[in-house]
């Protein structure tokens, strides 16, 4: 519990770092700036090593799993960062993990999986975790993405300095829903590849808004790819696709472990 309350902290204090970077884009940050995230990064990680990892299995409750959704978008980010300007998305995902991080403090029921010798299971549940942070880290791409083409169009002399060109917050959203949506695609075959017992387990919902989802983000990035939708059509449609999947992945276990339990 402790460590997660220094992670939390750590990252709300990552979060600050970048708010002062936002208020001040023009001061000179020094190069090892580029390498802060790995702090709470490496605390994270080992906070969540003790969190899932519980000698009889792996504990994937709904905290540890969005948890380890957030550890994996700060990472991504983070690498992404060495090349290219994103304070606004890596506040963004310091926001999120820190909240994340603090929330496992609340106690709840365990849900623990043997992945040991189990590699169906193994990368079924890995591909649709990082597949899941890819498509997260798209939607607050999305978000970004409507709010510079907002200030274009009313005001483009109050743009931020640090924000991206549109043409390239684009180009980054296409790579993350294609990323997404091929992590996610190979995580549902492997899924539905699994025994009777491990499908029946899985709520019906959860599997038809989960393939829901993912046809949708195929169907919008095709059509951005065909020139049949804009770049900012393309990211509201992001948005809602999310929305669905999330529903189906975050939504169904809040049902299922939290409401009709306690129900």
């Amino acid at each position: 519990m402790l460590i997660d309350i220094i992670t939390g902290l750590s990252y709300l204090v990552l979060a600050v770092f970048f708010i002062l970077r936002l208020n001040h884009p023009d001061k000179e940050v020094p190069e090892w700036g580029k390498w802060l995230p790995l702090a709470p990064i490496a605390l994270h990680l080992y906070a969540l090593y003790l969190a899932i990892e519980t000698g009889t299995g792996q504990n994937l409750s709904l905290f540890n799993t969005l948890s380890l959704v957030s550890l994996i978008m700060v990472l991504l980010i983070a690498i992404y960062r060495f090349n290219h300007q994103t304070p606004h998305l890596m506040l963004y995902a310091c926001l999120f993990a820190g909240f994340v991080s603090l929330l496992n403090i609340v106690p709840e029921k365990p849900n623990i999986i043997m992945l040991k010798g189990n590699a169906l299971a193994f990368w079924h549940i890995w591909l649709s975790v990082i597949g899941f942070s890819l498509l997260l880290i798209a939607t607050f791409q999305s978000i970004l993405l409507l709010f510079l083409h907002k200030k274009l169009r009313s005001r483009p002399a109050s743009i931020h300095p640090l924000l991206p060109p549109l043409m390239q917050m684009e180009q980054f959203l296409s790579a993350l829903v294609l990323s997404g949506i091929i992590s996610l695609g190979i995580a549902l075959i492997l899924g539905f590849m699994q025994p009777d017992t491990a499908l029946r387990a899985q709520s019906l919902h959860k599997i038809v808004l989960s393939a829901l989802a993912w046809f949708s983000f195929c169907t919008f990035y095709l059509g951005y790819k065909l020139s049949r939708l804009s770049g900012i059509r393309f990211a509201r449609l992001c948005i809602i696709a999310f929305v669905i999947l999330a529903l189906g992945y975050v939504g169904s276990k809040l049902v299922l472990d939290y409401i009709l339990q306690r129900g």
